[in-house]
């Protein structure tokens, strides 16, 4: 297999020189020859948005940064029919690494992806402590969408701008082992891994650092030309910090999200731990708002420790107006939660959640308080303590 080395196409690693061009180029040429691996040697490569293709490996070795431009005009929209970009989250369509419709691709090695968020946050009041500026920013830093046969492991992510890690939208086959993402705490919307649409993933082995949600699965399906579900995904043996969740699953109408399980995890200042959020919708189209009933069933949460969540330790809540199908056959099993909140799980008359399972589970509330059901049909607590 070919080994294209980013130097020979002309990048210099001096964290100044724009590397954009010499990127894409070595990608190319590797797809161009069959495949093989596209290797960003030690140096520092100042780069914008470059597109990956089928049968590549981006390899960034130790020693080895790819540095992220902070003129967010280096990172031009995305002109495609491929999917439906005018309903892109925050309808924003700039990204950092791209691929759409390609198949064995990845990203590896022990080297750093630095984006370089500051310059793209300013300071406010409030809980966030900063706002994104949105009219230049890249909102996704990695964005892989109708791929298959994907690999991403061992990386380090730092900074993204303010916007999401990792999109993995509409993708079949996806492994993501041993990275690192180390965002920081006050830049809004700097998420982790979004899982969208995709089917047959696995999480395992991460440490996540998020300023917003660190694992999302979701089913956002409007910007799809068919709507796909999110399936068959399993997270497994990853530390968690979030200023958000740890975990969550849906957003504004979302459609199916089913078969997944989460499990060997511990999540430490969090605000909520394990969340699914079906929020009010106001009288304008909102940005990744879905046009779909949320359908969610047969999800397990298994083993997990939860420490000093800032709001609930599980949240579970639907607002009055979402497109709603089910939510139903959830389980959480050897949960060790002592926070601030305790477990909330409260939808609505027209939309019960049904056989909700809490079992060899503890929460532990020091300032007291209470759990919350309503709207459930067949809840099941079986050795279950709640502690003040």
């Amino acid at each position: 297999m070919l080994n294209c080395d980013i130097r020979e196409f002309g990048a210099i690693g001096d964290g100044v020189t724009m590397n954009t061009a010499a990127i894409q180029a070595a990608v190319d040429a590797c797809s161009a020859a069959g495949g093989g691996t596209v290797t960003i040697a030690e140096g520092c490569y100042l780069s914008g948005r470059f597109n990956m293709r089928s049968g590549v490996m981006l390899n960034i070795e130790i020693g080895a940064v790819l540095l992220g431009s902070t003129n967010g005009y280096d990172f031009p929209e995305i002109e495609t029919d491929f999917w439906k970009t005018e309903f892109a989250p925050r309808f924003n369509k700039r990204c950092f690494i791209y691929a759409e419709g390609c198949h064995d691709i990845g990203i590896c090695g022990r080297g750093v992806i630095d984006c370089q968020g500051d310059a793209y946050c300013r300071p406010v009041e409030g809980r966030w402590l900063y706002e994104r500026i949105t009219t230049i920013s890249p909102a996704r830093m990695v964005f892989f969408i109708g791929c298959r046969n994907v690999t991403i492991s061992d990386i380090v992510m730092k900074d993204p701008a303010a916007g999401w890690s990792y999109w993995i939208c509409d993708c079949d086959d996806v492994r993501i082992r041993g990275i690192r993402i180390y965002a920081n705490l006050r830049h809004p919307n700097s998420d982790g891994i979004h899982v969208n649409s995709s089917r047959d993933v696995v999480i395992s082995d991460c440490i996540l650092s998020c300023g917003d949600d660190a694992i999302i699965v979701r089913a956002y399906t409007t910007p799809l030309h068919e709507p796909k579900p999110c399936e068959r995904v399993v997270v497994t043996n990853c530390v968690l910090t979030s200023r958000a969740s740890g975990i969550r699953l849906a957003w504004y109408n979302d459609w199916i999200m089913r078969d997944c399980t989460f499990s060997n995890l511990v999540m430490h200042d969090t605000n909520n731990g394990i969340a699914m959020q079906l929020p009010k919708i106001g009288p304008t189209r909102g940005s990744d708002q879905g046009d779909t009933p949320t359908h969610i069933e047969r999800i397990m949460f298994n083993n997990i420790v939860i420490k000093h969540p800032h709001g609930h330790s599980i949240l579970f809540i639907t607002a009055e107006n979402p497109l709603f199908d089910t939510v139903r056959d959830i389980t959480f099993s050897n949960i060790r939660a002592e926070g601030k909140l305790m477990p909330k799980f409260v939808s609505r008359p027209d939309a019960y959640y049904k056989n909700i399972t809490i079992e060899s589970s503890e929460f532990t509330v020091p300032d007291g308080g209470s759990p919350e059901f309503r709207y459930v049909d067949g809840l099941r607590l079986n050795n279950v303590t709640f502690n003040n």
